[in-house]
């Protein structure tokens, strides 16, 4: 049998077990899905950081001031101006792992070993409950235009619609709009959108066909420079279930004529931009396909913020059990809504 541990020595093992495992990585049967897409894509690839503030500020600029005019030689001009610089608020939302352990627990009094084994497989459990509830968070929406503690994902910033075109309007229930902005009062602040029938390029009712009309509608390019909030460098992604995913290859495959001897292919790519299979989503009876760009679609975090560790701390009204917490200060920000597209199936 190894050492023994005193009480006093457990909050030190299990701090030091936790500075060697490998955070963020783990192995187990702990959840139905595969891959938590978003939030490995939205929280942990494209995420920003913002040092202060009570909220996220969002900024958008409704409409160019119409000063142009052709003017003849000794022409008299008027000078006007009016205020077309439009402010939304993204609250803060607060997210928690956490995990307890009992300096009576066997496996806590029975070496090092043991210690390290507790420790790992409890880390991991908190770690994918986190990945969990974001990933509901990333692709989801608040209950309620009150509710202030949920993240707004993608069925809020980006809503669905019937007709084909920018008709992605104040998402159902938000009378006042996405960031207190509505798409009544603004009619361009509208994402794209569609229904589609069949996975192929026929005309007004093909998913192909409206992601094809999509990528060329949603790629504003500014004529003037733009001092936006929107970032560069980043990719578009393309994030659907598997049903969609499979269709869309077949697809692609019937296009190829030169696949060889391998039955499948690659991830199906549309435009350069890979079309990824969301486990999340197949539970979405209407088969949603979201085209998302990332340059104007991230998730922020106050500094520091992100899977923030706090000091392991002995419970007051359990002295035997001692705390680890993992915390998040985040929410999800999307600065340009006419920049991103989603269809479902009707």
């Amino acid at each position: 049998m190894g050492q023994v541990l005193t009480p006093e020595q457990m909050p030190d093992a299990v701090i030091a077990t936790l500075n060697k495992l490998n955070r963020g990585k783990w192995i187990g049967e702990m959840t139905d899905l595969q891959e938590h897409v978003g939030f490995n894509k939205i929280c942990k690839e494209k995420r920003e950081q913002q040092k202060s503030g009570r909220g996220i500020t969002v900024r958008y600029v409704m409409d160019h001031n119409h000063s142009a005019e052709h003017v003849g030689l000794f022409g008299t001009m008027e000078f006007s101006r009016d205020d077309a610089m439009v402010e939304g608020t993204v609250p803060w939302t607060y997210t928690d792992g956490k995990m307890v352990f009992d300096e009576r627990e066997p496996d806590m009094n029975s070496g090092a070993e043991e210690v390290v084994n507790l420790v790992s497989i409890e880390n991991s459990r908190m770690l994918t409950s986190i990945a969990e509830l974001s990933e509901e968070d990333v692709w989801g929406i608040p209950e309620t235009e009150s509710t202030n503690d949920t993240p707004f994902g993608a069925e809020y910033w980006i809503t669905k619609h019937a007709s084909l075109g920018f008709y992605g309007g104040n998402p159902s229930g938000f009378s006042a709009g996405r960031a207190g902005i509505s798409s009544g009062d603004y009619d361009r602040h509208k994402n794209f959108t569609g229904a589609y029938s069949t996975v192929d390029d026929t005309a007004t009712t093909g998913l192909v066909y409206m992601m094809e009309m999509a990528a060329d509608k949603t790629r504003w390019v500014a004529s003037a420079p733009e001092p936006g909030m929107g970032r560069t460098g980043y990719t578009r992604g393309i994030f659907c279930n598997w049903t969609t995913k499979n269709a869309l290859k077949n697809v692609s495959k019937a296009n190829n004529d030169s696949l060889g001897f391998d039955l499948s292919t690659q991830m199906p790519v549309f435009r350069g931009a890979g079309i990824q299979y969301v486990p999340y989503f197949d539970s979405k009876s209407d088969n949603p396909l979201y085209m998302v760009d990332f340059n104007h679609y991230y998730a922020k975090f106050l500094k520091n913020w992100f899977m923030k560790r706090a000091k392991i701390t002995r419970l007051p009204k359990q002295p035997h059990c001692f705390a680890v917490l993992v915390s998040m200060v985040w929410n999800i920000v999307c600065d340009d809504v006419r920049r991103q597209a989603v269809f479902y199936e009707a």
